[in-house]
């Protein structure tokens, strides 16, 4: 039996060579089995690690949250709520446009028409994570606007993440006719937050005045 150490290696040493292909075809792939054999991976070794296909891809989706909620774990001293918001949505613009997420979105579509149950643990590992951890995050942080309830705060969450995603998708169509930058992408977000942040000061200043 391999130590803790080489097992951790084993299955990192997995994920990296799958997540290079998935990110060669990010708009092709569609079946996990063949990702794996692309990657060389053997498929007897995937069982061992992750217990089936599945449990690779859901392996996957949850290492992707891990990076994506960051800013919203790490300690706040000295950075306003706009900062982790900036750093908040430029790693999920990031990881959409650049990581294998969107592969593993289309593959796990195309499984769920199969086997139901792999949709909704990707929906629990992947957005309903990130939106519950947004809640959380934006419950402590708003406090100085008012009270702010939990069910309040899951709107919220979802509603900046739609924003967020509305106004990149704005500016991928206004860079079309040219290749889009970081700094695109960053004002984009910039944007988003703003609108947002806008929105929340907008509606606790007038519940106080009404």
């Amino acid at each position: 039996m391999g130590s803790p150490a080489h097992i951790g290696d084993a299955r990192q040493g997995i994920i990296s060579k799958v997540a290079n292909v998935l990110c060669q075809e990010r708009t092709t792939a569609t079946n996990i089995e063949s990702v794996v054999y692309k990657a060389a991976v053997d498929r007897d070794a995937v069982i061992a690690e992750f217990g089936s296909m599945h449990g690779l891809i859901l392996e996957m989706v949850s290492d992707l949250s891990d990076e994506l909620i960051q800013p919203l774990e790490q300690k706040s001293i000295g950075r306003t709520m706009r900062d982790v918001l900036i750093e908040f949505g430029s790693q999920l613009a990031h990881t959409y446009a650049a990581s294998h997420l969107i592969a593993l979105y289309r593959i796990t579509l195309s499984e769920a028409t199969r086997h139901p149950g792999i949709g909704r643990d990707f929906f629990e590992r992947g957005p309903a994570r990130l939106t519950t951890c947004l809640a959380r995050y934006l419950e402590s942080s708003v406090r100085g606007f008012g009270k702010v309830r939990l069910s309040d705060a899951r709107r919220l969450a979802d509603n900046f993440i739609n924003l967020l995603g509305d106004t990149l998708e704005f500016s991928d169509w206004m860079t079309t006719t040219r290749v889009a930058t970081a700094k695109d992408c960053r004002d984009a977000v910039i944007e988003a937050v703003d609108l947002f942040y806008y929105g929340l000061v907008k509606r606790n200043s007038d519940d106080r005045s009404n």
